[in-house]
């Protein structure tokens, strides 16, 4: 009798464990929370020297800039289209006022529109892979050469 009450009860706990996973649906969620936030900023500034390279997805390889950012979210579980001009759409805009860690912020370096891609770091500072000085680096979004072709910025959900 106390061997059939224990299997009943492993039993009905067995299935509601599996209940609760059973239709949970993922929602669409702002970017990470701080801790989490925290870690892909390092992974971005790991790359600090990586060379940069056309075409580039890895630090192997090297990066452009747009593969730098799709690179680094990518270790934490967020895909980003490839190019810029589709990373801008990915999330939601928000004002250089609205800035916070984690954000993408866009430029317009050689063609109209954003061809240019950053994360954002915090005060002012951003990382990204910039094909002239040609390695991952940060800069200041106040610097003259970045402020005047500062397009946007948008946070990505997941």
């Amino acid at each position: 009798m106390r061997k059939t009450l224990t299997n009943t009860v492993v039993a009905i706990l067995a299935l509601f464990c599996l209940m609760g996973c059973a239709g949970s649906k993922r929602q669409a969620e702002p970017i990470p929370p701080a801790c989490d936030m925290e870690r892909l900023l390092a992974t971005a500034r790991s790359q600090v020297g990586i060379p940069y390279r056309f075409g580039g997805l890895t630090p192997e390889s090297g990066f452009d800039c747009s593969g730098f950012t799709c690179w680094v979210y990518s270790r934490h579980g967020i895909e980003l289209p490839r190019r810029s001009i589709e990373q801008i759409r990915a999330g939601v805009p928000v004002s250089r006022e609205q800035l916070k860690p984690g954000d993408l912020v866009f430029f317009e370096i050689h063609r109209k529109g954003p061809s240019h891609v950053g994360i954002y770091t915090g005060n002012d500072v951003f990382v990204h892979c910039p094909s002239s000085g040609g390695r991952v680096r940060e800069d200041r979004l106040t610097d003259t050469y970045w402020r005047k072709r500062y397009r946007g910025a948008c946070r990505v959900r997941r």
